[in-house]
């Protein structure tokens, strides 16, 4: 005996619409995640390399200001860097940090820039890279103690 306005069907979906849903999920979710995971290394990245040039800057600043002799500190050897000593900022496992002709302190064997009240500096450009691919050059003007960074090969 049938009742008027029911039926024998049932709402909902197949295990095929279900399926096919949960395949266009998971590939949406496999190419938004990594761009997303990529954007959000590079936005560290960014916030370690303005710190980096805003610690050069403040160490001419800190110079000027005091009438002392301010060296910005890198230690290879424990990935610190720093106006301190011993150095406290951490680099971060992928940057990788090159420069040529930098003073050595003797008692710790960190790299250093060196200031001076006068505001120029001792040392000279600074090559960071991240991750072995994207490289940024921090030119060090000695005279002026300027710093400017640029993206290299660009």
């Amino acid at each position: 005996m049938r009742i008027a306005g029911l039926n024998d069907s049932r709402g909902g979906f197949t295990f095929l619409e279900l399926m096919i849903v949960i395949i266009i999920i998971g590939l949406t979710a496999g190419l938004v995640l990594p761009r997303v995971g990529a954007g959000w290394k590079r936005m560290e990245d960014r916030e370690f390399l303005q710190d980096f040039t805003d610690t050069l800057r403040s160490a001419r600043l800190r110079a000027m200001n005091s009438g002392e002799v301010i060296a910005f500190r890198i230690s290879g050897s424990e990935h610190l860097y720093d106006l301190e000593n011993p150095p406290r900022r951490v680099i971060p496992p992928n940057v990788d940090i090159f420069a040529d002709h930098l003073e050595r302190d003797p008692e710790t064997g960190d790299h250093m820039i060196v200031y001076f009240p006068d505001g120029s500096m001792s040392g000279n450009d600074i090559e960071i890279v991240f991750d072995r691919q994207r490289s940024f050059l921090i030119v060090l003007h000695p005279l002026f103690g300027t710093v400017n960074v640029s993206r290299k090969g660009s």
